[in-house]
């Protein structure tokens, strides 16, 4: 009975690193201009997917909880941030940014930091999260993932763990006020 738990433990194991996001191309870009130390309320714009609003529902679920577990609050009224997210489905040449770290950069805010561009191409199935100033509509960070469209047969939570590792490039916390 031990020998057989063993095994199936060790398959499961397998199996989950081979769906693994770890396989990712994970990367962020954020904007000078954010106002970091003041965000502390967010809320979705409205999903632009027409084939399923399902997985707007996925993907909501997975960047709200991402965004609670950092303090943030989902706010009806005047959100300090608006959240959007796309998925490409084919390739896509993007234009990113090598940036001090964003935890080191909000400490110090660095008035002489400078853009250092970055040209990537991304593979197919690239989901894009933008955290944008509600005041000024200006994107002040946006997260990516690529190479994540590898089977077509989404599943409950295929995404938690996608956001999850984007959102792993976004350290700071909510101001509490």
């Amino acid at each position: 009975m031990k020998k057989c738990i063993g095994i199936l433990f060790t398959l499961a194991v397998v199996v989950m690193a081979g769906c693994s996001p770890s396989r990712l191309f994970v990367e962020h870009d954020y904007s000078y201009e954010g106002h970091f130390k003041n965000y502390e309320s967010f809320n979705f714009l409205e999903c632009e997917f027409v084939d399923s609003t399902l997985l707007c529902s996925d993907i909501q679920d997975a960047i709200r909880h991402q965004m609670e577990a950092r303090g943030y609050r989902v706010s009806n009224r005047n959100p300090n941030l608006l959240i959007s997210y796309n998925i490409f489905r084919s390739d896509l040449r993007f234009r990113g940014y090598q940036q001090p770290v964003i935890k080191d950069w909000v400490v110090r805010e660095d008035d002489d930091a400078t853009y250092k561009r970055i040209d990537y191409n991304l593979d197919e199935g690239t989901l894009m999260i933008s955290l944008i100033d509600a005041e000024s509509y200006q994107v002040i960070w946006k997260g990516y993932a690529s190479k994540m469209m590898r089977n077509q047969n989404f599943k409950n939570n295929y995404f938690k763990g996608i956001v999850r590792s984007i959102f792993d490039q976004y350290p700071l916390m909510a101001t509490v006020k």
